[in-house]
């Protein structure tokens, strides 16, 4: 997929490098702070499973046995958590998001369940969707050998779940939960400016993906990925949310003005 092997940045020479999954809610949080702030990086695209020697050798520096993405890294500074990539954003760029702020790292972790409970149900349902094998297997192979590789692409899917300790088998729970913190989201949005864009909005707006996921303009998905990545009935209860976050891209999440190959 395009959108898989793209590589934003604002600055195409520059040192510093995100990687990340381009679909995940994490990542796409670090990359909004990094874009809106005018911070330039590359980001690269990591393969689970197949990429996991080589990212835990580029988080090295965090002394982490296991490392995760979105993993930030520009000479000697190494992050491998998307609220500290957030809080550097608003350090060293235009200051505009106030991300560094402690208010941001609380509001992550209010909106946390929702996306554990997002990840385990992408999971369960890639496992179960032969096409969405297949699309997960064409971001490390090329598509006429992607149909072959679909054990694999359910071996990445069966990792994820163990590397985040993800229940796959309790949907309804992980919907509730899912509920619970829209319910959460509504509230938050009551004091929320509507004339500039600021950190929390960006955790609230991302972690509506499992929910219904943005747009193609914003985060292209091919279709049957785009399928797992719906809850439907939960989506329906919270449209007022969802209009909310597809507002809040349109106006807010501008791409990259520059970009080059990975």
């Amino acid at each position: 997929m395009k959108g898989a092997r793209e590589v934003a940045s604002l600055e195409p020479m520059t040192a510093a490098r995100l990687y990340g999954l381009y679909y995940s809610p994490w990542t796409e949080r670090a990359r909004w702070a990094l874009d809106h702030e005018e911070v330039p990086y590359r980001f690269h695209h990591h393969v689970p499973m197949l990429g996991e020697p080589l990212l835990r050798w580029r988080g090295r520096r965090l002394g982490k046995g296991r490392v995760s993405v979105p993993l930030f890294v520009d000479g000697a500074t190494t992050l491998g958590d998307s609220v500290e990539i957030m809080g550097h954003a608003s350090r060293h760029g235009q200051g505009r998001l106030g991300a560094d702020e402690p208010e941001t790292r609380a509001w992550a972790e209010r909106v946390e369940p929702l996306l554990q409970a997002g990840r385990a149900l992408v999971a369960a349902r890639t496992l179960a969707d032969r096409e969405a094998l297949r699309e997960a297997a064409m971001a490390a192979s090329p598509a006429f050998f992607a149909g072959a590789l679909r054990p694999v692409a359910a071996l990445g899917a069966r990792f994820i779940a163990r590397k985040y300790e993800a229940d796959l088998d309790d949907e309804a729970r992980q919907i509730e939960t899912m509920r619970d913190v829209c319910l959460t989201i509504r509230e938050a949005l009551e004091d929320e400016p509507s004339d500039r864009l600021t950190a929390r909005a960006i955790l609230l707006a991302t972690a509506l993906q499992p929910v219904a996921a943005v747009a193609d303009r914003h985060i292209p998905l091919k279709p049957a990925t785009r399928g797992i990545w719906s809850t439907p009935a939960l989506a329906a209860e919270v449209s007022d949310l969802l209009t909310w976050r597809d507002d809040l891209y349109d106006r807010f999440r501008k791409p990259p003005r520059a970009r080059a190959a990975a």
